[in-house]
């Protein structure tokens, strides 16, 4: 029997080996880009920047051909940035950023409507408002053209008590009009030209001034993982299809990226076969949702993506959701069969907040996940 259970466990700790040995490149991957040397891969200290040189080297030591000249696909967007101390004092009262209060993007629309429903209110000699609300909101960066609409710092409400008196803050909020950022597209030739393309957003919140890093590890570093793990595998051999990989910058802030992509083409979308857009990989213990799973050019991918699931029983469920304009596929919906996948369920990082770190991202699912797009793409 001892001997048994000695066998048994040797085949155990040998599955675990083999399992981190498979995903080893993609954890690689996640622990760069959720580094705070990236600083979120926003605007703020240029970290899409780092993070997208980082990528294009990468690309360039798998053996990929570039798209663009050294891999990048160059555009810019109005955004702002959040870059030095950040303080906010109320009545005496230091607030933590992040945990007690926050900077929200807003339109002219939405401050009004969250001045009304806010339980106190008091604007600042530079414009800035400062509003106590029951919750505070997900974080985002900020972005739009400068001062057509107000800064907003949101503060929950049960931290100050009294009637607001006296504020003291320092907003470091710098806008940066026609930020320069970029794409990484790369691609690896197949034995006939129809293609696949496999897309992910490598941005993520950036910082809020010094003292809060926004790592994205789940969102979307994990995504950006997948893409590069199936670039390797695709680079390492002759595809059928030619295989192209595409990263944007820019989603965060409203999708810019893969909208800038899909207006100034770098390849011809009447010979796409498939276009899957992976956003959020870390997790999955409920399965993947497929948005865009029932137009008439993308459903058969839904179907078939079902059909391996049954084979295999890899995910306890393949969930068919509409198209949306909520992750880097929406775009290229126009022009080609364009997929977006999500895993549902834990183990994961925090979504858009400072604890979305590597050490969270589970990837029990991975090799399962990546397996069947594999198949799903031609890529196997």
């Amino acid at each position: 029997m001892k001997k048994h259970l000695v066998l048994f466990s040797l085949v155990v700790l040998l599955c675990f080996q083999i399992q981190a040995q498979d995903s080893a490149y993609a954890r690689h991957i996640i622990k760069e880009l959720a580094s705070s040397a990236m600083y979120g891969r926003g605007a703020s200290y240029h970290g899409d920047s780092i993070a997208a040189a980082f990528l294009a080297s990468e690309m360039q030591r798998l053996g990929l051909l570039p798209l663009q000249v050294n891999y990048m696909q160059h555009y810019t967007y109005d955004c702002y940035s959040l870059e030095g101390p950040v303080e906010l004092t109320i009545n005496g009262i230091e607030l933590q950023p992040y945990t007690q209060f926050r900077f929200v993007p807003t339109t002219s629309q939405s401050f009004s409507k969250r001045l009304n429903e806010a339980t106190w209110s008091k604007q600042l000699k530079d414009g800035t408002w400062v509003i106590g609300v029951k919750q505070l909101d997900t974080y985002s960066p900020i972005t739009g053209p400068q001062r057509t609409n107000p800064v907003c710092i949101e503060v929950i409400d049960t931290l100050i008590t009294k009637r607001v008196r006296k504020v003291h803050a320092n907003v470091p909020i710098h806008f940066q009009p026609q930020y320069k950022t970029q794409n990484v597209v790369g691609y690896v030739r197949g034995v006939i030209d129809s293609m696949i393309v496999f897309t992910a957003h490598y941005d993520h919140c950036g910082t809020m001034g010094d003292g809060v890093i926004f790592p994205g590890a789940h969102d979307n570093a994990s995504g950006v993982a997948a893409v590069m793990d199936l670039a390797r595998m695709a680079a390492s051999q002759k595809p059928y299809y030619t295989m192209v990989f595409m990263l944007f910058s820019g989603e965060e802030s409203g999708l810019k990226g893969s909208r800038y992509a899909a207006e100034n083409p770098l390849i011809d979308y009447s010979k796409v076969k498939l276009l899957c857009n992976i956003d959020m990989f870390c997790g999955g213990d409920e399965g993947i949702m497929f948005f865009n799973a029932k137009s008439d050019n993308t459903k058969p991918f839904f179907e078939k993506l079902k059909s391996l699931n049954d084979q295999t029983h890899a995910a306890p469920e393949i969930r068919p959701r509409e198209n949306r304009p909520n992750s880097d596929h929406y775009w290229f919906s126009n022009y080609c069969p364009s997929i977006f996948l999500l895993t549902m369920g834990q183990p994961y990082g925090g979504y858009h907040d400072p604890y979305d770190i590597c050490e969270e991202c589970g990837l029990g699912h991975y090799n399962a996940y990546l397996q069947m797009i594999k198949q799903l793409s031609g890529l196997e």
